[in-house]
């Protein structure tokens, strides 16, 4: 089966461009993406005001849905990671993607509701400087690390690295250059 079944959780104040830039190139690449609200609203709004609509929201997420997910991302922000974190819903759901053998990702803030989860001790990781001692894994100061079925990044200015990242990891580094090669200045992204 192709790794393609992706869930993004957002909730209020998330950071809009390390949410977008990965649902962008990930659908871009023919990967089913689906963005899910943290709450029973689809409305959510970013960090700086964006208002976006959820695909559905935590509630209407289906036990076939997370049984067929290969990867899901958490975005950074504040409080948007802070409220992903307290969520136990999103908790849960992390632990049984990975339990299934699939693949977690967060960026910038994120990598908090990777750690509440558990999922992260004792694997490299990087995050939004500051953020690195509320973490129990091994910080690494790059723009995104990969350790196993956990993926991280540093902050907005890693995010299409991030969702390349992404890419790669569900499918392969060919599928991956296509996107960059065919979205941007392929030159400037080509040592992610």
């Amino acid at each position: 089966m192709a790794r393609n079944k992706i869930i993004v959780f957002l909730a209020d104040g998330f950071e809009i461009i390390e949410a977008m830039t990965p649902i962008d190139l990930l659908r871009r690449a023919r990967m089913q993406v689906t963005t899910c609200s943290w709450n029973q609203e689809l409305q959510v709004t970013s960090a700086n005001g964006v208002s976006v609509l959820a695909d559905q929201t935590i509630d209407g997420l289906s036990a076939q849905q997370l049984t067929e997910t290969d990867l899901i991302v958490i975005p950074g922000g504040q409080p948007g990671a802070d409220n992903l974190k307290a969520n136990q819903k999103v908790i849960a759901a992390l632990q049984q993607v990975v339990a299934q053998g699939g693949l977690v990702s967060a960026i910038c803030a994120g990598p908090i509701v990777l750690n509440e989860a558990g999922l992260i001790a004792g694997k490299r990781f990087t995050c939004f400087p500051g953020f690195e001692d509320d973490i129990d894994g091994q910080y690494r100061n790059v723009l995104v690390a990969r350790d196993g079925n956990v993926i991280t990044a540093k902050g907005p200015g890693a995010a299409m690295n991030f969702a390349l990242a992404l890419i790669e990891a569900l499918s392969d580094k060919r599928v991956s250059d296509l996107i960059a090669e065919t979205t941007f200045a392929a030159e400037s992204l080509k040592n992610y």
